[in-house]
């Protein structure tokens, strides 16, 4: 393991309604595959590319997170930020990163996203301090073509998984989906048409 100063920490940002098995699945293929040492999950209060509200409040999608973490057994290298859900939306990443810079300031940080993100990561906000300051895994489907962008670093993963939290927030979760303490708490708490 990799000293506090020198790790690679992967963020992982999401409005996470629900966090589900494909977010996990994925996670565990870039930790091993990236050489990550640590992953922090960050719920975003709303997505400046989304619109309206999530279904779960951010306090129950900090909840999904940390029980689907301790339904892994991810505790000694997985959390959860409460960054973006503690400020003002929407959230950037450009000043999430500099939060994290700021916090482990000899770390190697990355930023897990999907490929379609990555073709438009030019209209995020402030993309050069996003380019000088992290390196990119890109997550693609199989059998798309994603392109390297001249000046960022990026490594690439093709992954694919069924789990859809549209679908999930539908009512229309397939078995497995959802981890159990997850799955449990949307029951009590009678979110996505999971009541009791």
């Amino acid at each position: 393991m990799s000293s506090p100063d020198s790790q690679r920490i992967a963020l992982f940002g999401g409005t996470f309604d629900p966090v589900h098995a494909g977010h996990l699945d994925l996670v565990a293929l870039a930790r091993r595959r990236c050489g990550l040492d640590r992953v922090s999950f960050i719920p975003c209060a709303r997505s400046p590319f989304k619109a309206g509200a999530p279904v779960a409040s951010s306090e129950q999608r900090l909840a999904m997170l940390a029980l689907a973490i301790a339904d892994r057994g991810w505790e000694d290298w997985a959390d959860v930020s409460r960054y973006e859900i503690d400020r003002p939306p929407p959230s950037y990443s450009w000043k999430t990163a500099q939060h994290f810079r700021e916090k482990q300031p000899g770390s190697r940080l990355c930023w897990i996203l999907g490929g379609d993100q990555w073709q438009q990561i030019d209209q995020w906000a402030e993309p050069k301090k996003l380019r000088a300051s992290l390196t990119f895994i890109v997550v693609t489907r199989r059998g798309s073509t994603v392109a390297p962008r001249p000046g960022w670093e990026a490594e690439f993963l093709e992954f694919e998984h069924p789990a859809s939290a549209t679908a999930i927030r539908a009512g229309r979760a397939a078995p497995g989906w959802l981890s159990p303490g997850v799955e449990r708490y949307c029951r009590e708490q009678g979110l996505y048409g999971l009541g009791n």
